[in-house]
C-alpha cells in the first residue's frame, strides 16, 4: 500500500495514482476512470461505456438506409448528367 496526498488543481482536488498501480491495472495517460463512492471509501475502475456519440466505423456504415441513397442519387440525377453551360468544371 502507497500513500498519496490529495492537492488542488483549480476547483478540482486531484489525487496521483502510482505508476506501478495503474500500469498493473492495464490503465495509460487518456485512460477514462469511474469512481464510485461508499461512505468514505473510493473505488476506481476503467469506464466501461462508450462515450455519447462515438459509433465505430461499422456502426455508422451499417445506418446507412440504400434506398434512400438510391432516392437521394435519383433525384439528382437530371442536374448532374446535364451538360454544362457556363464554366462548370465536372
Amino acid at each position: 500500500m502507497q500513500t498519496v496526498k490529495l492537492r488542488q488543481q483549480g476547483g478540482a482536488m486531484i489525487v496521483t495514482i502510482p505508476r506501478d498501480y495503474a500500469t498493473s491495472a492495464g490503465w495509460t495517460v487518456g485512460t477514462e476512470i469511474t469512481v464510485k463512492r461508499q461512505g468514505t471509501e473510493l473505488s476506481l475502475s476503467p469506464t466501461t461505456r462508450s462515450p455519447r456519440g462515438a459509433f465505430t466505423i461499422a456502426e455508422l456504415l451499417g445506418q446507412i438506409d440504400r434506398e434512400e441513397i438510391a432516392s437521394l442519387n435519383n433525384s439528382v440525377k437530371e442536374f448532374t448528367s446535364a451538360a454544362p453551360t457556363g464554366k462548370e468544371y465536372w
